[in-house]
Parts: C-alpha cells; sequence; structure tokens
C-alpha cells in the first residue's frame, strides 16, 4: 500500500507517516540484533542464555588481561563463578561443595539473603575462600521466598514491594527505583560484609540490577573503586573503565535456561562441553548457579534442575579432564582484585 494512497494528506503528513514506518522498521531490528547478541551461533538458548557482554582479545594485542595476570596471551582462563551463595542453605552447601572440587574457584554472597549470617561464619572461619558480594536489590525465585533489603523502609522506600519485602523481577524494581536509594542500599551491603570481618574479593549484581541505569552504573564503578571490588561493568562502559584502570574477565557467559524439548540434563551437559570446546585464548567467566535440591528449597525455585544441573556438570571427572584436555586454566577473583588495586593507584598518580 503507498505512503500516499491517501489524496487529502499533505506531503508533510506522508512524510511523517514514512519516518514511523523507518523507525518501527529500525527498531525491530534492533531488536532483532540484541537478541542476537545474548546468544550463541547455532545454539538455540533462551533470552537468559549466552554472552553476556565482552569479547575476545585482540590478537595483535601482546597485552592482555591474560599477561597482566602472568599467564601467556595464548592461555585459556576461566573464572567458573557461583551465584546466589547465601540465598539458601542448599545453595550455599552446594557452591562451597564444588568450589572444594577444584573447576569453581570463587562465587559471590547475597548480603540480604536468608542464609548470609551461616555463610559470613563459614567465611570468618575458611578466610582462604574467595568470594565477593552478589549485590541484591531483587529476589528472583517464586512470592513464596523473599526477603528485606539491608536498610529500612524509611531510608530506601523504593526499594520495597507492597508486602514489606524486596521486588520480585527486575521489571517491578526498574518502576520503583530511586537511584540514590540503590546506591544507598548497594553500599551497605558492602559495607554489612566489612564489618562481619569478611574479606570480599569482588562484587557483581543479581539479575543485573546495578547495571539496569547509567547513572547506577557509575555509582557503582565509584563503589568499585572505593573498596577496591572489581566489578562487572556496564557493557557501555568497558572501553572506559579498562583506561582507568578497573579489571574484569574479557567475556561474561551464562546458561540458565533452554526453551522447549531441549531443556534436558543431557542437552545442558552438551551446550557446557561445546563453550568449553569452543573458547579462545583470553580470560573468560561462566556464571553458574549449584545447588543441592530439598523438598522444602524446591517449591521456591523456578527451575531447580537447572541449579543441580550446574553443580553436577561443574563437579564431574569427565568435565575435570575434557578441561585438562583442553589445556583450561582455572581461577578466582583474588588475582584480579589485586592487579585492579596495582592498576588503579598507578592512574591515580
Amino acid at each position: 500500500m503507498s505512503f500516499f494512497s491517501n489524496r487529502s494528506d499533505t506531503f508533510e503528513d506522508a512524510e511523517n507517516k514514512l519516518f514511523g514506518w523507518l523507525t518501527q522498521l529500525i527498531l525491530f531490528f534492533v531488536l532483532i540484533l540484541s537478541v542476537y547478541s545474548c546468544v550463541t551461533p547455532g545454539t538455540p538458548y533462551s533470552e537468559y542464555s549466552g554472552l553476556l557482554i565482552g569479547d575476545y582479545p585482540r590478537e595483535e594485542n601482546s597485552i592482555t588481561l591474560a599477561t597482566q595476570l602472568g599467564y601467556t596471551k595464548n592461555d585459556i582462563i576461566v573464572i567458573v563463578h557461583a551465584d546466589d551463595v547465601g540465598i539458601h542453605k542448599d545453595q550455599t552447601d552446594a557452591s562451597l561443595a564444588s568450589m572444594k572440587m577444584g573447576m569453581i574457584k570463587t562465587g559471590s554472597v547475597m548480603v540480604p539473603g536468608p542464609d548470609f549470617k551461616r555463610v559470613a561464619a563459614i567465611w570468618k572461619d575458611h578466610p582462604e575462600l574467595d568470594l565477593g558480594l552478589h549485590l541484591t536489590l531483587t529476589s528472583g525465585h517464586k512470592e513464596s521466598y523473599r526477603w528485606k533489603p539491608i536498610l529500612p523502609k524509611n531510608k530506601v522506600p523504593s526499594l520495597y514491594d507492597s508486602d514489606g519485602f524486596v521486588w520480585l523481577k527486575p521489571n517491578n524494581l526498574s518502576n520503583h527505583l530511586n537511584t540514590q536509594e540503590a546506591l544507598m542500599e548497594i553500599e551497605a551491603q558492602i559495607i554489612t560484609a566489612f564489618q562481619a570481618g569478611l574479606n570480599p574479593t569482588h562484587i557483581d549484581t543479581h539479575q543485573g540490577t546495578y547495571n539496569m541505569r547509567h547513572e547506577l552504573a557509575k555509582g557503582v564503578m565509584k563503589l568499585s573503586r572505593k573498596y577496591n571490588l572489581p566489578m562487572i561493568p556496564h557493557p557501555d562502559y568497558i572501553y572506559e573503565m579498562r583506561k582507568e584502570g578497573y579489571v574484569f574477565p574479557d567475556t561474561y557467559w551464562m546458561y540458565l535456561l533452554i526453551s522447549g524439548e531441549k531443556n534436558t540434563p543431557e542437552f545442558r551437559k552438551k551446550v557446557y562441553d561445546n563453550w568449553l570446546r569452543n573458547l579462545k585464548p583470553g580470560v573468560h567467566q561462566m556464571i553458574v548457579h549449584p545447588s543441592f535440591m530439598s523438598d522444602e528449597y524446591e517449591q521456591h525455585v523456578w527451575h531447580p534442575h537447572v541449579l543441580t544441573g550446574d553443580y553436577a556438570y561443574w563437579t564431574s571427572q569427565e568435565t575435570k579432564s575434557l578441561a585438562e584436555e583442553l589445556g583450561i586454566i582455572f581461577i578466582g577473583y583474588r588475582d584480579l582484585q589485586k592487579l585492579q588495586a596495582k592498576k588503579i593507584l598507578a592512574s591515580d598518580l
């Protein structure tokens, strides 16, 4: 149908219609590219899986994160990172058990999480643990399993839902979020960890919430610098942050859900195997969620098999043998934290 089919249209009206059609077309292609960028080509991941941010180091660059950490530019370095430690006893115990087995060497703790006090006691008894803080503004499980922010409602009212808990999902939070209140709560979580005698090695974000707004991400960058805690960067600030001395992996990957008939433990193993086999040199972080699964925890979790599947895969001797065959080196965050301290000090001189 022609844009000029209505004879009563003025040229300006037709031009506005054309502009509207073009805008919608551009937005459609942006949407397609956004979805494509969140998945590994050729693999039918869901919206929660695949490459999150980052890229492989350029081959001509001799000074890479790997070389700064003492490895060669040809080494494949992997940080398998256990998220959500402290969300429940089952997830805490499985994460800590998996860290004893070698491939998972680090994770992050939810300070507002229901199991935080127990985690803190274990952590104090084992200061060698390489754990960071999973900065938390939402829950992410079913409505039956929630908790409150660290700060009281009179200080951070935008972070409380109508029932007096953290918001269930990021979009709920986004509709009510006050950035300054979010930064107050995030810093309170960091301070709470230090006051408990803990020594975190990094910070990251539960459900991506501290990167949902540019001004919020900028505020967290200041906290990362203030407390020397490497962080997951906002995609728009990667170049700027590296230039200013912040240290973070080259790529971040995650595999949470798979759609339809391929939502099976067997396919899950195949995806992880393929990811390991196709890695190129660099420093890469895989975000996982290992957990045991009691009857009590199962009733609160959206997809229990995802959590138990992560524990099974990343504690498997078969996986460890594959990684050894591929020459993959597993590390935690402590060396990244030390490097960031040096680089930021140098940038301040």
